[in-house]
């Protein structure tokens, strides 16, 4: 039950920036605003309710 209730966050790390993509917004603010969107429309396509993926 634990396993499904976490579905949301395995289905998130498969689309969230990658390792290099954070370290390269760290220096480049242009890159971090970029970065935080990428990472909001995650959020908004995988729920954590597990009602996604929300196109």
């Amino acid at each position: 039950i634990e396993y499904d209730a976490q579905e949301y966050a395995r289905n998130r790390e498969l689309e969230y920036p990658t390792v290099a993509e954070l370290t390269i917004s760290l220096f480049d603010t242009d890159d971090k605003a970029a970065l935080e969107t990428k990472r909001a429309a995650v959020k908004t396509k995988w729920p954590k309710d597990n009602s996604g993926p929300v196109e």
